[in-house]
């Protein structure tokens, strides 16, 4: 009897231990919402030594929008603990009832060191979309760290859904170069369906300069094709955020001698146009970023420039320069800037090496020339509206409405349009956010290096055709 009494003794302890545990657990996770940042320090760390036992709690409060503890010192508290907080958290992900709470679930799952990169390989295999999402996130932030993960995750290049392709994608381009050869293998080898997303991955990885002749050649081939029936109405996301030049000719050579560009590469008007806004909004850095532009077929008489079309003469401060000497060798020359965010712009129009107008956003002052026909009646973009500014007080640009209300505005104090680079270009010669049925379109375009691109090449990366 006696034994039976000590072993119902010890059980009755161990249940008591447990239950001051989480008492223990849930008053320090209280903590974590204190002003103090030293009770929080402390609590941070006496949850870290707690391990196992502080992970469900801390998940809840992931889970607990109403929750007075902040989410993300919860989710860095699950980082620290580790592996006995991975499951808890793939299960969290996969039963989240709500995008929030699973982006904050997620949050916390793609923390983990290099440790857990098994962990992550495994997970790549979970039947939940988010979950395997997430894991090839946690792979990507590993870097080169995350390459004992590769097997698992090349399967996820033909992954019956989109973001978990294409969240495969920016893992292996993270991998770096050591997840060519792999790549490489399923080009010449398969099996089939990965070998489409093997060749995203490579150009992503390395760039065009990985690509097997077989593979050149095969892409060189698509763009023929499309070229063949490219019709200026099939183009969607044309509108350009960055430089670009027209030129009243459809001689593509004088345009590439002038601008000193060469190894042109047929390219489709969506080819070309990606390439510049990847070019300028993607990961390179330095020259790199203005290495290439992208030269159009001839648009109702006039040829197109995008990106970095100045760099024979240096920075984009030499416009003017540019500008005067090409309007002396075409006639006119006229370059624009647009930012598509901001609608920040500014351009300039030559004409036989002189400047007829010039305006720049940022520095309007220093303006030249006299207003164009297109910009009379128009606000300049540095010009404001004429609204008393009470009303302006009034309105609320981060209200639902705040569309709605400033066009009632503008139509009760009556404010004139602004002109914008976009408007200007159209007036003057093509619009590139203007191509449609309408627009007359001869040959082809092209990308072409700039001196930059020639010396440092340019930005790797998967483009549409």
């Amino acid at each position: 009897m006696s034994n039976g009494s000590e072993s119902a003794r010890g059980v009755s302890l161990s249940v008591a231990s447990d239950n001051v545990r989480r008492v223990s657990v849930t008053k320090l996770i209280a903590r974590l919402a204190q002003a103090d940042p030293s009770r929080r320090g402390a609590a941070v760390e006496a949850l870290v030594e707690a391990g196992g036992a502080a992970v469900p709690p801390l998940v809840a409060v992931l889970l607990d929008e109403g929750s007075p503890v902040d989410w993300s010192a919860a989710g860095v508290v699950l980082r620290r603990i580790g592996e006995p907080a991975f499951a808890p958290l793939v299960e969290a992900i996969a039963t989240a009832p709500d995008r929030e709470t699973r982006r904050r679930c997620g949050w916390a799952f793609v923390g983990f060191g290099p440790d857990l990169v098994g962990h992550y390989a495994g997970a790549l295999a979970h039947p939940s979309p988010h979950v395997r999402a997430q894991a090839a996130l946690g792979i990507q932030y590993r870097r080169k760290d995350g390459l004992p993960a590769l097997p698992a995750l090349l399967p996820l290049l033909a992954d019956p859904v989109e973001e978990v392709r294409q969240r495969a994608l920016w893992a292996l381009a993270e991998l770096g170069t050591g997840a060519l050869p792999a790549l490489q293998k399923i080009r010449a080898e398969g099996p089939g369906r990965l070998r489409a997303g093997a060749l995203t991955a490579i150009a992503d990885v390395a760039g065009e300069r990985a690509f097997t002749p077989a593979d050149r050649a095969a892409v060189e081939r698509l763009v023929r094709v499309k070229l063949a029936g490219e019709r200026p109405e099939t183009i969607t996301g044309c509108e350009p955020c960055g430089p670009w030049l027209a030129l009243p000719t459809g001689d593509q050579a004088a345009v590439l001698a002038a601008l000193d560009l060469s190894d042109p590469r047929p390219a489709t008007l969506r080819l070309g146009f990606a390439a510049v806004a990847s070019d300028s909004h993607g990961g390179a850095g330095g020259p790199q970023r203005h290495g290439r532009v992208f030269v159009t077929p001839r648009l109702d008489g006039w040829t197109l420039v995008l990106g970095a079309w100045y760099a024979r003469w240096g920075p984009a401060s030499r416009e003017v320069d540019a500008g005067r000497e090409l309007s002396g060798r075409f006639g006119t020359a006229r370059s624009f800037w647009y930012d598509a965010q901001t609608g920040s712009s500014s351009w300039l129009l030559c004409d036989r090496g002189e400047v007829v107008r010039r305006y720049d956003e940022e520095q309007p002052r220093r303006s030249v020339g006299d207003r164009l026909p297109v910009e009379q009646g128009r606000l300049l973009p540095h010009e404001g509206p004429d609204i008393p500014e009470a009303e302006l007080d009034a309105w609320d640009p981060y209200a639902p409405d705040s569309g709605q209300r400033w066009q009632e505005l503008c139509r009760r104090y009556d404010v004139p349009e602004t002109c914008d680079a976009l408007t200007v270009a159209a007036a003057t010669s093509v619009s590139p956010a203007d191509l449609g049925p309408h627009t007359e379109l001869r040959g082809h375009g092209g990308l072409a290096l700039t001196r930059h691109g020639r010396r440092f090449g340019v930005p790797r990366g998967a483009l549409p055709v």
